[in-house]
Parts: structure tokens; sequence; C-alpha cells
């Protein structure tokens, strides 16, 4: 997440990260989910996804991103004394402007 001081106009605070996850339009995509010290629920509402990530397992859940944006999601389960700061940031992008960042 973004400090508050690091916010630029435009951008929405306790959403904006620092790392978003770049994604591909018109493109089946399979996300893979786990955690690595207690139970946490990645939900991206707005593109209808809410998955567990459960330490020692891994969870799936797949996607077809068919508009160009940013989509925001957080930690939906109250996961810890942080909970509150875990957002998830995706911006979708062409195919062909996905290939740039590999």
């Amino acid at each position: 997440m973004l400090p508050d001081d690091e916010l630029k106009p435009g951008q929405l605070r306790l959403l904006t990260v620092d790392k978003e996850l770049i994604l591909p339009t018109q493109t089946e995509i399979r996300i893979l989910v786990t955690s690595m010290d207690v139970i946490h629920s990645w939900a991206v509402p707005s593109l209808g996804i809410k998955v567990d990530a459960v330490p020692g397992r891994l969870n799936e859940v797949n996607t077809n991103l068919r508009l160009l944006g940013i989509y925001y999601g957080q930690c939906s389960e109250l996961c810890g004394v942080n909970h509150a700061f875990m957002p998830i940031m995706i911006r979708s992008v062409s195919p062909q402007l996905f290939t740039m960042f590999k």
C-alpha cells in the first residue's frame, strides 16, 4: 500500500499499491493463491473473485478480463492486526502491451 504522503492526485487512499498486478485482457487467466502466515481472503469484488489464501495450501481461481482498466480489492476477512492495510490493485492491459512487461 502506498503511504498517504506518496499518493498523487486521483489515487485512492488505502487502495493504491506500489506493486500492482498487471494482467492481459481477452485471455484465460489462472490465479494461484497461498499464504505464508495466516488465512487471508483475496477478493476483487468487481471481478467476482474471492478465494482463500491458506498457509500450506494452493488455491486457484480463473478469470477472463474483458475491459481495460484498474480493479481494486482487498483482504476481506479478519486475518490480523494489519488486515485493513492489504489492498489489491489489478491493471488490465491489452495482450500486446502485456508482452512488453515480461
